[in-house]
């Protein structure tokens, strides 16, 4: 075995190994985004495969990120100086993981048929399409006009 052969095995390896853990990885997110939905909304009827095609589109949404600048890194890993506190006067103390699994379990609320049902917890929940603020038209508390 000379050293082309043990720096292309090698490479291989590596290759195979980081599209093996984006793979996994990508599935463990789609399962623990499944699974939160489900506890967190466990008094509501959900139907199954629309959270797995919630968990599925938000797995994607998460992972299309750019990549993150300098402010990002510097608020993710608590390196925030007063210039940052400054702008950021907010008076919630959950924790970061309690604030994402609300805005998670949002998210699918308004993805999904139920505030088109008035609210109505006895109906199964359906998830329609993943919510996009900037589409006007995908808006669940519009109400068309009757003329």
């Amino acid at each position: 075995m000379n050293r082309r052969q043990l720096l292309l095995g090698g490479a291989g390896a590596f290759a195979v190994a980081g599209l093996g853990l984006w793979g996994f990885g990508r599935m463990g997110l789609e399962a623990k985004i499944a699974s939160i939905l489900r506890r967190r909304l466990s008094f509501l009827t959900l139907d199954q495969d629309g959270v797995r095609a919630f968990s599925k589109d938000q797995a994607t949404a998460i992972l299309a990120k750019k990549i993150p600048t300098w402010n990002r890194l510097r608020y993710h890993f608590g390196a925030v100086g007063p210039s940052f506190n400054r702008f950021y006067r907010s008076t919630d103390r959950r924790s970061r993981v309690a604030r994402l699994e609300d805005t998670l379990v949002s998210t699918f609320l308004l993805s999904s048929d139920f505030f088109l049902n008035g609210g109505d917890e006895s109906r199964m929940v359906k998830y329609i399409v993943y919510y996009d603020p900037i589409r006007p038209c995908q808006n669940p508390f519009a109400r068309p006009v009757d003329a």
